[in-house]
Parts: structure tokens; sequence; C-alpha cells
């Protein structure tokens, strides 16, 4: 009964096989480049030649005592391909169920939107390259509530703002008033 050789062994031997036949084409190339002489290539050769064959008999006996591979039915891999393709679909339809429709003026979760949180999300985006909109937007947002600190804050800092480049020193006077009084009243509450 030949000797059991475990997977490790196996690699191990496949590696040393690998090295051999290498081994093997470096000494051709060496003797061919002249750089061996004939005494020496022939006992290299026979000993990697003879090492070799040992390593490709341990290597097949080591494969004929390994269990044969389990083939699998065709059967079963296609109830498995059936399988995983029915789970998929289930998946998929109990998410569109779940889902439900999307109406205009809904956002993604199915809510309302927040057209206060919009108007105040675009006049942030504007801050740095349309100072102006942003104002507007930010007057909306206090138009529908007088009470919204992000809107009052940045309207009190936008009118600081216009009053370091008005034109004339009055403008510039009564806009930094309006702007110190905005702010006030923001901390006040």
């Amino acid at each position: 009964m030949a000797e059991r050789i475990g997977p490790d062994e196996l690699a191990r031997l496949e590696e040393e096989r690998r090295f051999l036949l290498r081994s093997l084409d470096d000494l051709e190339r060496e003797r061919a480049a002249g750089d061996v002489d004939d005494d020496d290539y022939l006992t290299l050769r026979d000993g990697y030649v003879a090492r070799a064959a040992a390593v490709l008999r341990s290597i097949d006996a080591g494969r004929a005592a390994l269990p044969p591979r389990r083939r699998v039915s065709r059967v079963v891999i296609a109830a498995w391909v059936v399988g995983v393709v029915a789970v998929a679909s289930l998946s998929g339809w109990l998410v569109a169920r779940s889902s439900g429709q999307r109406l205009s003026g809904q956002v993604m979760t199915g809510g309302e939107v927040d057209e206060i949180g919009v108007a105040l999300a675009e006049a942030r985006s504007l801050l740095g390259s349309d100072p102006l909109r942003a104002s507007e937007l930010y007057a909306d947002v206090l138009s529908r509530d007088p009470s919204n600190a992000e809107a009052r804050t940045y309207t009190a800092w936008l009118l600081a703002l216009f009053a370091s480049s008005a034109s004339t020193p009055e403008t510039a006077e009564l806009a930094s008033a309006q702007s110190r009084e905005s702010f006030e009243a923001v901390i006040a509450d």
C-alpha cells in the first residue's frame, strides 16, 4: 500500500520538480555558452535527472493515494442555480413591494420634501459664488419661518459683507448697523 502524502508535501514536491526542471534548462544554457565542460555537464545532468525522476515517482504515488475527486452531478449544479435565481427574484420582489411608489414632491423615503431645508442648502452653496442669490433664498426662508436661526445668522453676515463693500460711507454705516442688530437679535433668541 502506498504511503499517504498530504497536500502540503505534494506542493513541496511540485516546487522541487519545477526547481529541478529549471536547473536542467540552466545547465543546458551554460553548456551551450561554454561555461560547463562535458564531464561536469554529464555528472550534473545525471544527478538532476535522477532527482527529478524520484520526485515525479513520489508525486504520482502521492496523487494515487489521494481519494478520488468527488464529481458533482449536473442536477445538483442546476438545483443550486435555480435556488440562487429564486432567492434573488424573491428578494427583488420583496424590496420592490416594500418600497412603494414615490410621488412628485416626495423624497426617496416617501416623505414630503423639506422646502426650507432645500432652500437653506442651496443658499449655503451659493454664499461664496452668488451672495445676492443666497440672500434672496435666506429672505424666502425667513418669510416662511421668521425664527429660523440659520437664515437669520447668514442674513446678518451677508449684511456685514455688504457693509464692507458698500460704495458710500453712509450705506456702509447703515448696513453695518443693521448687521449688528440682526446678530444681537439672533444671539438674544
